[in-house]
């Protein structure tokens, strides 16, 4: 069949960079998103004997009619992207999202004074910002870890946030601004949360771009400790991104 042909010369040029592979049907319809490190090991290892003896595998293989490509520049990218095309396409052979107790996502109270992202099992309609739904802890595990390194936002539950009289160790390393004791205002803490919204929804390179203009004014305006922050900042980011 042509559909077939077709799908022999993709997994013949696969890229081996990271990415998402999107699996449509014969009908066009995205039945399954994955990511992956190397995106030409990952995909052609469906289609090897023995590589994965589920059954669903199996199954869902037997129903691949064209497969589409997304490439990132990271790993960690491809993890954000995928969860997001889950989210949208909410294809038949991932876990049902909205069922499977399983998955989590990240929560952002934006409505709160000192918001932070928080893992949850459930989607409410409370007016918070929801990212996710993701597949696995480690997903969330990895995006939490990348934006608590790179942004320093609160990192500690409300009851501990709360009853701080004093800023803990992550204030003492440049982790964290310090709400818990009024040592950061909420227009500036604000800025830190679109910062983490940029990262979750996987703009990293529009986020680095606002901070080297923010890097810039605070440089004209000869504010020379905040500029070095900012750089710093930027940095840690791209260190991040690279790895």
């Amino acid at each position: 069949m042509l559909y077939i042909m077709k799908l022999e010369n993709k997994l013949k040029n696969l890229s081996t960079s990271p990415g998402v592979y999107l699996m449509k049907d014969a009908k066009h319809r995205v039945i399954y998103v994955g990511k992956a490190k190397n995106l030409k090991n990952r995909v052609k290892s469906y289609f090897q004997k023995s590589a994965d003896d589920r059954l669903y595998t199996e199954y869902l293989v037997r129903r691949v009619a064209d497969i589409d490509f997304v490439l990132t520049e990271t790993e960690k990218e491809a993890l954000i992207l995928e969860n997001n095309l889950i989210k949208q396409f909410k294809p038949k052979f991932n876990i049902n999202l909205r069922d499977d107790k399983t998955f989590i996502s990240i929560k952002l109270e934006v409505n709160d004074k000192f918001p932070y992202p928080k893992v949850v099992r459930q989607i409410e309609n409370d007016g918070a910002m929801y990212f996710g739904p993701y597949a696995s802890s480690r997903a969330v595990r990895e995006t939490l870890r990348y934006i608590n390194d790179t942004i320093p936002i609160r990192k500690c539950p409300d009851n501990v946030f709360k009853n701080r009289v004093k800023p803990c160790l992550y204030y003492q390393i440049h982790k964290c601004l310090g709400p818990c004791c009024d040592l950061v205002d909420e227009v500036t803490y604000q800025g830190l949360i679109d910062q983490v919204i940029l990262i979750l929804k996987g703009k990293q390179d529009d986020l680095i771009g606002i901070l080297k203009q923010q890097m810039y004014e605070e440089s004209k305006a000869m504010r020379y400790e905040k500029a070095a922050k900012i750089r710093d900042r930027i940095r840690a980011i791209e260190e991040t991104v690279e790895k």
